[in-house]
């Protein structure tokens, strides 16, 4: 057989008891971390976020950058399984001037500088579907989710309940509010209640809404990642239970590059 390969038996027998270098066992324990994340995380993670989620949950006996985890991902086919979300490319122009007192100034220093909220509809059952409207405050600092509430419509009352949980939370807050001009946010009901918190109203413009971008895109993260990688709720307790999954998962237990790979929580908690 040695002659055949042209190889001596000495050299045959190093190559059959050669021991996987260091290179290799440490290839395969983070193919096997990234696997293990992949699943806890509903195959969400992109390489960026692989990286950021390693890194935070301390996975690896090794140090592995981008690069590296971007290569094993592409060599083993592994790819984050979420739909894109189309964007429209055409230039947008300021239309108005007035009343958006944020003005796109998102990134804050401290916590309770600014909330922002806004509802989506959800639906569940499972004969009959139903939909419903779920509400969420963020905090800018962190983007960490204060409070949420479910309601069959969207109402001044529901959106004052839902202040009325995150003020539990924070009860000395008097944050800026910003919202988009729904209905339930214009209403004197809503205002007035916000006067009596000491709270400035900011107010997106009309057809505006990169104004409230932070929240659109929480909206996003939740229905792409958390939504649509369950199955649909059959009951509005299920869907409660849903909810306040996503809320946790998105607080505690996801890390983010753009929070020095904390996660929310983490990261609005170096401002206490």
């Amino acid at each position: 057989m040695c002659k055949i390969a042209d190889s001596s038996r000495d050299g045959y027998y190093k190559w059959l008891n050669r021991k996987p270098s260091q290179y290799h066992n440490e290839q395969a324990e983070l193919l096997e971390a990234i696997v293990e994340l992949e699943e806890e995380h509903n195959w969400t993670l992109g390489y960026l976020a692989m990286t950021t989620q390693l890194s935070f949950e301390n996975r690896l006996s090794f140090t592995a950058g981008l690069k590296r985890i971007t290569n094993c991902m592409r060599k083993h086919g592994i790819r984050a399984n979420i739909r894109k979300k189309k964007r429209n490319r055409i230039q947008r122009h300021e239309e108005y001037i007035n009343d958006n007192l944020l003005q796109g100034q998102f990134d804050r220093e401290t916590k309770n500088e600014v909330w922002v909220t806004d509802t989506t509809e959800v639906a569940y059952g499972e004969h009959t579907l139903h939909k419903v409207r779920v509400h969420v405050i963020l905090d800018l600092y962190g983007r960490y989710a204060l409070s949420y509430n479910i309601s069959d419509t969207e109402t001044s009352s529901a959106v004052i309940e839902t202040f009325n949980r995150a003020f539990t939370v924070e009860p000395d807050a008097q944050p800026m509010i910003h919202t988009d001009r729904g209905s339930a946010y214009c209403s004197s009901m809503f205002n007035d209640y916000l006067a009596s918190k000491n709270c400035i109203h900011s107010m997106s413009h009309p057809g505006h809404p990169w104004e409230n971008s932070p929240i659109e895109r929480w909206w996003n993260d939740f229905k792409l990642i958390w939504i649509n990688k369950h199955p649909r709720p059959k009951t509005l307790a299920e869907l409660e239970q849903l909810v306040k999954g996503a809320i946790e998962y998105f607080n505690t237990k996801r890390a983010y590059t753009s929070k020095n790979g904390l996660t929310a929580e983490q990261f609005r908690n170096q401002a206490a």
